[in-house]
């Protein structure tokens, strides 16, 4: 370790601005060389309390992430026991009948699902794919201050429900709300067949 230290002062000596450094310092009165070693001192206190306060404060935000997939992680497996009991208790047989406005089946699957009508609401209809034997109707179904029990049946229910609808997307958004609620989109395939009328 000696011969190390030994070896960088030799190589610190042999440089001009180590050299140029030095005469300046030994220029200086004593008076100035302790000002300037209690600057040093107080700049190296300051860097290491800030070394310290990024370090707390990044262990305080991994800590929250953690938090934070912990709890969705929580919501996922909820999620998971929800899709198993709704499986084996079956679809409700009330879930609207096979024509009328999307807008209003949409609305019967929210109650269904438990969820206020006042708590969806449903964008304008956007024309997809059409083929001969069906006209696909794109739509995006927004949830406020829902549970994410509802958020999974209603999913469910919209995809195994009378008429066949598509879940493309299903995005949550959870604002960290301690109290549990969420607020989930729905990006959703719906499918009128060409021999139905009064679909939109």
């Amino acid at each position: 370790m000696e011969l190390k230290l030994d070896s960088i002062t030799d190589f610190l000596s042999e440089q001009e601005w180590y050299q140029q450094l030095k005469a300046k310092w030994e220029e200086l009165d004593p008076q100035s060389r302790l000002y300037l070693r209690i600057a040093s001192a107080v700049t190296a206190g300051l860097l290491f309390l800030f070394l310290v306060f990024s370090s707390i404060m990044n262990v305080h935000q991994l800590r929250w992430q953690l938090g934070q997939r912990q709890a969705l992680l929580s919501m996922i497996q909820s999620a998971n026991s929800e899709i198993r009991g709704l499986r084996a208790s079956g679809v409700p047989a009330d879930l609207a009948g096979q024509g009328g406005p999307w807008d209003a089946y949409f609305e019967t699957i929210a109650s269904n699902a438990g969820i206020d009508k006042a708590d969806l609401t449903v964008s304008p209809e956007k024309e997809g794919q059409s083929g001969e034997v069906a006209k696909e109707s794109l739509f995006d179904l927004s949830l406020k201050k829902s549970t994410i029990r509802q958020a999974v049946k209603f999913a469910y229910f919209l995809e195994n429900g009378s008429r066949p609808v598509k879940l493309r997307n299903l995005s949550i958004n959870t604002h960290a709300d301690p109290t549990g609620y969420i607020d989930a989109t729905l990006a959703i395939s719906a499918f009128t067949p060409r021999a139905e009328k009064g679909g939109r």
